[in-house]
Formats: structure tokens, sequence, C-alpha cells
């Protein structure tokens, strides 16, 4: 390619590569964690072979073989960053039969809230590009990135009410992403907005660094962390999942059919609960 990106960036795009490949090997090593984060782990499998594909896109590719590689490659990693969220969101709700409907309402308030605005924001956002290939991929993006840090930082703020403890590998791995997120939606926002070179090459910099870090959390993560964080005392899931006054409380399963995910109880379970459902089931009268 004609042009070149500045030594920093080629420093930040190599050390990152480096990291992904480490981070792929702790997972391999780590074989408990992959059985327990096993989107998460194909989502850093994907990542190292995405950046080694792009790199060598270009170096040795034309500029428009490189936008390609690098447009699709962003996308499907947009998508893959949506199943991790509902990997994380499937681990913080599974020591809960059901939630308060008070503490269910107010996340989904506060989540509608977070991607309307997100939606509103990039859409109307006005930009620079003029090439639909850049553009229209671009503007998906950015929303994704926006709208899952959104719901990951709403997330992270009612953490107390959902059990869920600084020192653990979902809010380890929740960080990271929540971090990772937010920079590179605002820098795809500077990227969509100014064309100018030396601000784009900043913006590259600074959501590189920020990948970086959230890279370097989720090796600590790996390799430190239990995959399995510690169960919550019966007490204190009792506590979670008691109603406020004139609360109802919303089951698991509602909550994930609520995003179109069916969730199979046990048939013991299912049993039970048709029987509080629909009252006692009657002794059966002896022949």
């Amino acid at each position: 390619m004609k042009h070149r990106l500045l030594t920093f960036d080629y420093v930040f795009w190599y050390a990152i590569i480096l990291c992904q490949v480490v981070a792929c090997l702790a997972v391999i090593k780590r074989k408990e964690f992959f059985k327990r984060w096993k989107v998460f782990s194909y989502y850093l499998f994907y990542m190292a072979g995405a950046s080694i594909f792009t790199i060598a896109a270009f170096n040795f590719g034309s500029r428009e073989m490189y936008v390609v590689t690098y447009s699709v490659f962003d996308f499907i990693e947009a998508i893959l960053i949506n199943l991790v969220l509902l990997e994380i969101l499937v681990k913080v709700l599974d020591p809960f039969e059901s939630l308060p409907g008070r503490t269910v309402a107010r996340f989904c308030f506060w989540a509608v809230l977070g991607i309307s605005g997100a939606v509103a924001l990039s859409v109307l956002t006005p930009s620079g590009h003029l090439d639909a290939l850049v553009e229209v991929p671009l503007t998906i993006e950015r929303t994704i990135y926006l709208a899952d840090a959104s719901l990951l930082w709403i997330l992270l703020v009612q953490s107390k009410s959902l059990g869920i403890t600084w020192k653990s590998s979902i809010a380890e791995i929740s960080i990271g992403f929540i971090l990772y997120l937010t920079v590179q939606a605002t820098t795809r926002f500077m990227v969509s907005i100014y064309t100018g070179p030396m601000l784009r090459s900043i913006s590259s910099e600074v959501g590189q660094a920020g990948y970086l870090i959230a890279l370097l959390g989720w090796i600590w993560t790996i390799t430190h962390r239990d995959p399995v964080d510690a169960p919550l005392s019966s007490e204190a899931v009792a506590r979670i999942q008691k109603p406020h006054s004139e609360d109802q409380s919303v089951t698991k399963e509602r909550i994930f059919a609520a995003v179109g995910i069916k969730v199979n109880k046990p048939a013991e379970q299912a049993e039970n609960a048709a029987e509080e459902e629909h009252g006692a089931k009657l002794p059966e009268i002896p022949a």
C-alpha cells in the first residue's frame, strides 16, 4: 500500500496481536475457563485471526482490499460482541429463579433509554464520508458498540442489586468490554465526523490503546480468576429475589423470553411450577 501508518499505530497493532495470541494460549491452557466462557473464548480466537488477516491485507494488498477486509471483520466482531453480552447476562441471572419486578423494570427502562439514545445519536451524527462502503458499516458498528456499552454500564450500576462482586470473572470481563466499547464508539464518532488524517490517526491510536488495556485485563482474569465465581449464599439469593412491597417477581424464563430466548426447565421444576400456579395437586384415592 502507498499509505503507511504512523510508528505508534504499528506498535499498537503488533502489541495487540501479541496479546491476542497470549490470551488465546491462556484460554487453551485453562480448559475450565473455555468450558465456562465459550462465546467469549471464541471471540478472542476470532479477534486474533482477524487481526492477522487484516495486517496481511494492509501490508500485501491494495487499499480497497484492506478497506473491505477491515469493514467485514469489524462487522462480524460487532455481532460477536452481542453474543458475548448475552453470555454475560446469562451468567448474571444464572443463580436466580426470579427477580423483583422493580429491579427488572428499572433495568429495562434504562436499557431502552440507552439503546434508543445510541441509535438516535449514531444515525443523526453528520458524516464527512461520501463512500457508502465506509459509512454504512461505520454507522452500524458505532451503534452496536454504543448500545452494548450502555447495557454494560447499566449492568455495572446495578451490580450490587444483582449480587455481582468486583473480584469476579463476570465483573472483570464486563469492565474490559465497557472500556473497549466506550472508547471504540467515541473514536468511531470522531472518525465519522472528521476526515483529517492526523486526527483520524490519533483516534485510531486511542481506540487501540483502550482495546490493549482491556485485553491485558482479560489475560489477567483468564490466568488468575476462577471461571466459576463463588456461589451466592442462600440468604443472599433470597434477599435479592425477595420482591418489594406491592411488587411481583419476574421469573428468569420470562426475562429471557423478552429477548426471544427460550429456557427449558427440568421436568420436575416445571411440574412444581405448574402446581404452584394452579393449586396443590389432589391426593390420589386408593383403590
